[in-house]
């Protein structure tokens, strides 16, 4: 059980009160140690009563910029909104003397706001007045660099232009801030989706990035300046790309004169993680082949990798986000071998609990029946270590209940002849708490995949795009389709009239035409009552009747088949144009 956080209950007068010694009924006399109590009760008061000093003057400058700033029609939300914070850096005031994080933090957000809903005429105005001319500081504010952030995205681009024209000029001192670095990868971001209207600033970016001296190469592992690189895989096009990843590759597990090795640096890792994430997103084959020969060359020296602090986790990486071939290569060929040794070291049991998650379910049997319950003594091992332990407990997790039953038979017989010690009953009483609990890795890959990249949310922008256009194309071939389709039943319903007339001449008198169509109506209409398929002999003897009466009938039929299929048609017809009616509604 933590301990509570302990509460300050008397404040600093109540305490200044308490050690003075007439109010503690002490007899000793006021000694140095009182007068510095006093003199510190005495100090934060006045520091207190100059801080609200500073505000009060703060606040009437603030209303006289204001009154200044408002005559030109501007939004007065968006003046007060800048004129809060931006002014205090003109009169070069310590802003976290009187201001504290949480009133900071609001006006940034607040300024942010105001300048999306800003229209163009005021964002050149706020850019203008406010940025241009500290643009240099903002970058380095940890609560103004948002600003510039925002006017990268948002802003019109001859104001992005100058953004990053004018940090490219400090790039070396920049690149290694932390709110600086941002402001960089931001206008990367933005310059490669926009990168026409960015074009000569883009460039030098690059240049930059694949710039390969003393300076570059430490910021390979900076802490700060390796974002700008990782940044770079994900928004560089093929060919720069294919540039960036040659260089990477020469400092990735393949010696060099300068004795650098990502792989096992701190922040070096990042990048060869970042390599393995976009490896799926490659598009032109070298830069696929290059990569792919970086991950092989990382899995043929996973025995090793697996015990170092940084390098353990680029193999998680590659069970995380790998690629199934590289997975199989992976756990087939190295893991599965290095299982037992791998679990005993501090930094082998993290990658050993991932392989378990990961890996599927044959190889987890595998696991169990060749290198956990081989022997004893190996199981033993395994779950008395203080490190190897808990991939021990992540295995019964994820196996059968015919192997748990195996799993606590051999811990029992390990109880009963007290081999447990102190790591070996936890995992004892884990096996016995969940031994009805399944686990399922499905669930925790579903949760990686289902956090998108921003390249895949590009990519899917770009999808919609196409589809949108696909669909709209679509729908005029369909449109089309129906203009033709309807000139064809137009022209089958003017043969259909053609036909009735040539019928109608046939007969030798009127009257005998009206009782043809009597004889075909009441045809009908015993046909829709007969529920059976089968034509019943009343009908049929009617027909005959028919024929014998009317002897030109048997020449007659073919043609009225064919003016049945006419009228359907002249029906269709009818319903198109009720249809395109609708949509020009």
């Amino acid at each position: 059980m933590s301990n509570p956080i302990p509460i300050e209950f008397n404040s600093d007068q109540d305490e200044f009160h308490q050690c003075f010694p007439s109010k503690s009924e002490s007899t000793a006399t006021p000694g140095l140690l009182d007068n510095t109590n006093t003199s510190k009760v005495f100090c934060s008061q006045v520091f207190e009563d100059q801080l609200n000093q500073d505000d009060d003057e703060f606040n009437s400058l603030n209303k006289q910029l204001q009154n200044v700033l408002l005559t030109d029609n501007y939004r007065p939300s968006l003046i007060q909104a800048f004129s809060a914070d931006m002014y205090k850096i003109k009169i070069n005031k310590l802003r976290s003397s009187y201001l504290s994080h949480e009133k900071l933090t609001r006006n940034s957000r607040k300024m942010q706001s105001e300048y999306e809903q800003a229209n163009i005429k005021e964002r050149e105005f706020i850019f203008n007045t406010y940025i241009r001319n500290n643009i240099i500081h903002l970058s380095l504010d940890k609560y103004m660099h948002y600003i510039l952030e925002k006017i990268i995205e948002f802003g019109p681009t001859n104001c992005r232009n100058i953004i990053l024209d004018q940090i490219f000029h400090s790039i070396k001192k920049l690149v290694v801030d932390l709110h600086a670095c941002k402001v960089m990868q931001k206008g990367l971001e933005v310059m490669s989706l926009y990168s026409q209207e960015s074009q000569p600033h883009f460039q030098k970016y690059i240049n930059f990035i694949l710039e390969e001296n003393n300076f570059t190469r430490r910021l390979y592992t900076d802490k700060i300046g390796n974002q700008i690189f990782t940044k770079s895989l994900d928004v560089l096009d093929e060919k720069d790309l294919e540039s960036l990843v040659k260089i990477f590759d020469k400092y990735i597990l393949n010696p060099n004169q300068y004795s650098l090795e990502l792989s096992t640096d701190q922040y070096g890792c990042l990048i060869v993680n970042k390599i393995i994430d976009i490896f799926p997103k490659l598009i032109d084959p070298n830069t696929k082949s290059i990569t792919n020969d970086i991950i092989i060359r990382t899995i043929k020296n996973s025995s090793c990798l697996i015990r170092r602090q940084y390098a353990n986790y680029i193999i998680q990486q590659i069970l995380e986000k790998g690629q199934e071939n590289h997975k199989r290569l992976l756990l087939n060929n190295y893991l599965i071998k290095d299982f037992v040794a791998m679990s005993l070291d501090k930094y082998g049991s993290n990658v050993a609990e991932k392989a378990i998650v990961y890996a599927g379910t044959q190889w987890r049997q595998k696991l169990w029946e060749e290198e956990v319950s081989v022997s004893e003594s190996s199981f033993r091992k395994l779950v008395n270590d203080q490190f190897a332990n808990y991939p021990i407990q992540r295995l019964y997790e994820y196996l059968s209940q015919d192997y748990r039953n195996e799993f606590i038979a051999l811990l029992n017989r390990l109880h009963d002849s007290h081999f447990l010690n102190h790591h070996g009953q936890i995992v004892l009483k884990f096996s016995l708490a969940n031994y009805n609990v399944k686990r399922f890795a499905q669930k925790v890959n579903a949760a990686e995949n289902n956090k998108p990249s921003k390249l895949q949310e590009k990519n899917k922008q770009l999808q919609q795009i196409y589809e949108q256009q696909q669909r709209m194309n679509q729908t005029s071939i369909q449109y089309q389709q129906y203009l033709q389709q309807q000139q064809m039943m137009t022209q089958q319903y003017q043969l259909f009239q053609q036909q009735q007339q040539q019928q109608q001449q046939q007969f030798q008198s009127p009257v005998q035409f009206q009782q043809y169509q009597a004889m075909l109506l009441q045809q009908a209409m015993m046909m829709y009552q007969q529920p059976q398929q089968i034509i019943s002999p009343q009908l049929q003897q009617s027909s005959l009747n028919q024929q014998q009466q009317f002897p030109f009938l048997q020449s007659i039929q073919p043609q009225d088949q064919w003016n049945q299929q006419a009228l359907n048609y002249y029906q269709q017809l009818q319903y198109f144009q009720k249809m395109n009616q609708n949509q020009q509604e």
